[in-house]
């Protein structure tokens, strides 16, 4: 008889947890968005400030002009950003590029792939500096955890991804129309600007890729190279296209003839890095 009593509670327990889930445990998974499955949806906005004003506070100044350095943010701080280029086409890694309202451009750097599912191009967040680095790779600006190099050369690296949900609010739906999204032309004069533009999504256009000749892949695999730079007809070799050998696209064949080169432009010291995010990223001139 106790057999039976124990059987027929547990029957009814198991019974009461699949109902319990059905109505308000898992079931509640249908309420779940983008919004509140990523990120920290308790962040609320205050304390924003432009990178440009970032910039020139004096605590951080200095360590923002460095060929390689790193600071901890230790004031109440926020930026708020839309993101230009994520890692859909593997060749932006560990990292998302974001601007902010007056486009002025920064890195976000994560140990993390997969994240265009949740920070596609156009999307805006929040993001709270305070107890994050900030600093620079070959004055490449970006944010992230401190990083030392078997040399102990150091610099902001990748953070933990759960330290990273803790730091971030999405904030409404992607909006690829936004200012602090569309590209700008890519000029004589904002080539010679590399501190100020370092790091922004634009397009160079009406170009040749230097070695396209009908069969040459973007960045074909040789067994000892992490990364291709492809030059550009016209421009000195400090103006490349940087290719990551782990690209979706690496080994498609580079386009001949005039194209529009879109791209987040990044810095390695003086050498200007664009960095295609898909292989869409290059068309036909217009």
């Amino acid at each position: 008889m106790k057999t039976k009593h124990f059987a027929l509670v547990a029957l009814l327990a198991t019974t009461a947890l699949a109902t319990s889930c059905m109505d308000g445990g898992y079931g509640d998974m249908e309420d779940v968005t983008t919004q509140t499955a990523y990120g920290n949806d308790t962040i609320t906005e205050h304390n924003v400030v432009t990178l440009k004003q970032l910039r020139e506070m004096p605590k951080y100044k200095n360590v923002l002009t460095q060929y390689r350095d790193y600071k901890l943010v230790d004031d109440d701080l926020q930026l708020k950003v839309r993101v230009t280029g994520n890692d859909i086409g593997g060749n932006i890694y560990n990292k998302v590029a974001v601007q902010d309202e007056n486009g002025d451009a920064i890195f976000i750097c994560v140990y993390s792939g997969g994240m265009f599912s949740y920070l596609p191009v156009g999307q805006e967040l929040i993001i709270n500096l305070k107890d994050l680095y900030i600093g620079t790779y070959g004055y490449q600006q970006q944010i992230g955890t401190p990083y030392t190099t078997s040399s102990g050369n150091t610099y902001p690296g990748r953070m933990a991804v759960s330290l990273w949900m803790k730091h971030f609010k999405l904030l409404g739906k992607p909006d690829t129309s936004a200012p602090n999204v569309q590209p700008v032309e890519f000029t004589s004069e904002i080539q010679k600007d590399i501190e100020n533009n370092a790091g922004k999504l634009m397009t160079l256009k009406n170009v040749e890729i230097a070695a396209a000749n009908g069969k040459a892949t973007w960045a074909p695999d040789n067994g000892s190279d992490f990364s291709i730079s492809r030059s550009i007809k016209g421009y000195p070799s400090s103006v490349v296209i940087y290719t990551s050998t782990s690209a979706k696209f690496a080994a498609e064949v580079m386009p001949t003839g005039k194209v529009d080169i879109t791209g987040v432009f990044s810095r390695y010291s003086t050498t200007w890095q664009i960095q295609l995010r898909t292989a869409d990223d290059v068309k036909p001139a217009q």
